[in-house]
């Protein structure tokens, strides 16, 4: 799935203005518990963290307001668990001061003890040995109970009933599909809150109304973000979570470092996810790697050949590396079969805006704000096909960079789209001084502007290079 402005559009950034904790010290300090466990919570419980750029892992810091609204969106069980483990690890760090064991290195969980008599070695030895084979038991027991029941809701026919029902209606991409995908989960995490597939699935649907809905980008990436936390704390191995968290670092906040340790980490996780190739080809791409995109997105169509974002996206990825007419090809066929399916004719409307189509890109750029319901929109190209109608291509771009400007005024637009339509008219002053809007706004299309083909005439241009290698 790939985002892109137009009417992808909102203002990102942090959003609160609060001071900022610098470092973990600080930030175990304002959670109350040790640095270990903030880091631990952190890797394992999706906890809202930013990385300084050039600096080491070490190099942190948190918004106040997010660790708390982080916290406050957990049920309140995850809550005391968290709690819990807070004081366990006090309690073990100043056991550990007490009694001079040796500090942890970093990244560990516990401190190194003193070395053991002969004697005492020999016994701990035996212990381990006899451990280890409790615990090779106790595995084989949960694997094979795994086999047994592999949903999250198999405990209850109603609640499974409910949840496939819901991932059916998220694989359609369709407005009203994807609405009732958001009720469904929705209920399902006020009737099983400690489910961390229900928040996933909620998640992945907010991330989807943005794209194929009416949602708009500042509404839905905040709740997303709020939903895969939710999900990451109830359950630090669920992939879907980690994928969730990574497009929002990614497409949302502009955090590279962080959204690909998280695309990996979901790999890691489930190397064989079609999903997570597919995600993390679109984030390759917008961040400018573009045979590693290819050969993402190709892995994911092999495993899920029948998938349509997949088969759409993978079509508009291959235009933005330069295979134009095979991409073209492709978008216009998937259009023919499935002409209810969105994302064809958005990316359909791009290339024929790209390739001087006009009267071809206004029509599918309707189509495409029709399917996804999206009643301002249309009204924009409307008024924009009048324009062209009365005065041609350079009108009709004129007045589509006017309707975004007017977006960006009221703070619901893209400096970046604006600078997509100055860049297409040819206007190299305008295109320039829209991205300096955009870099001082922090615009969340920003980062992803080397994924742009309508930039393509202007990556050798030397202002063009400095604002790119500005770049996350």
């Amino acid at each position: 799935m790939v985002d892109r402005g137009t009417s992808r559009t909102g203002a990102g950034g942090e959003g609160t203005g609060s001071r900022r904790l610098i470092g973990w010290k600080a930030i175990g300090q304002f959670l109350r518990c040790t640095e270990r466990t903030a880091r631990r919570w952190e890797a394992d419980r999706g906890m809202p963290v930013h990385r300084i750029p050039g600096g080491g892992r070490s190099s942190v810091w948190a918004s106040p307001d997010e660790l708390s609204a982080w916290l406050n969106a957990l049920p309140s069980e995850v809550q005391a668990t968290l709690r819990a483990e807070a004081g366990s690890d006090a309690a073990a760090d100043a056991t550990a001061a007490a009694t001079g064991a040796v500090a942890p290195p970093e990244g560990t969980g516990r401190p190194l003890p003193r070395m053991l008599p002969a004697a005492a070695a020999f016994l701990l030895l035996a212990l381990i040995v006899s451990g280890l084979a409790l615990w090779n038991s106790a595995r084989h027991a949960r694997t094979s109970a795994a086999r047994v029941e592999r949903g999250p809701y198999d405990d209850n026919l109603e609640a499974r009933e409910i949840y496939m029902t819901a991932r059916f209606e998220l694989a359609q991409r369709s407005a009203g599909s994807l609405l009732a995908a958001q009720r469904a989960f929705r209920d399902l995490t006020q009737s099983y809150p400690d489910r961390a597939a229900g928040w996933s699935g909620l998640a992945d649907t907010y991330l989807l109304l943005r794209e194929f809905g009416s949602m708009r980008d500042e509404a839905a990436y905040p709740q997303a973000e709020r939903a895969a936390r939710t999900a990451l704390a109830l359950d630090p191995k669920l992939p879907d979570a980690w994928l969730d968290q990574a497009f929002v670092a990614w497409w949302w906040r502009g955090d590279a470092a962080a959204a690909f340790q998280e695309f990996d980490t979901a790999l890691q996780l489930d190397p064989s996810s079609a999903k997570a190739l597919h995600w993390y080809a679109t984030a390759l791409y917008a961040h400018g790697e573009y045979q590693r995109a290819l050969q993402s997105i190709g892995r994911a169509r092999e495993l899920d050949p029948n998938n349509r974002a997949i088969v759409a996206d993978e079509a508009w990825l291959r235009f933005g590396s330069g295979e134009r007419a095979t991409a073209l090809a492709s978008l216009e066929r998937l259009v023919q079969l499935d002409p209810a399916f969105e994302s064809p004719h958005y990316y359909l409307a791009h290339v024929y805006l790209i390739t001087g189509r006009d009267a071809d890109f206004l029509r599918e750029a309707k189509r495409a704000a029709e399917l996804r319901e999206q009643a301002e929109n249309l009204g924009v190209l409307q008024l924009a096909e009048q324009r062209f109608l009365s005065g041609g291509r350079p009108a009709m771009l004129e007045q589509l960079s006017a309707s975004e400007a007017a977006s960006c005024d009221r703070g619901t637009g893209s400096a970046v789209v604006v600078a997509e339509y100055r860049a297409l008219a040819n206007d190299r002053n305008g295109m320039l001084r829209w991205l300096a809007r955009a870099e001082a706004t922090h615009d969340h299309n920003l980062p992803t502007l080397r994924g742009y083909p309508e930039f393509a005439p202007y990556r050798s241009d030397p202002e063009f290079v400095k604002v790119v290698q500005r770049l996350p």
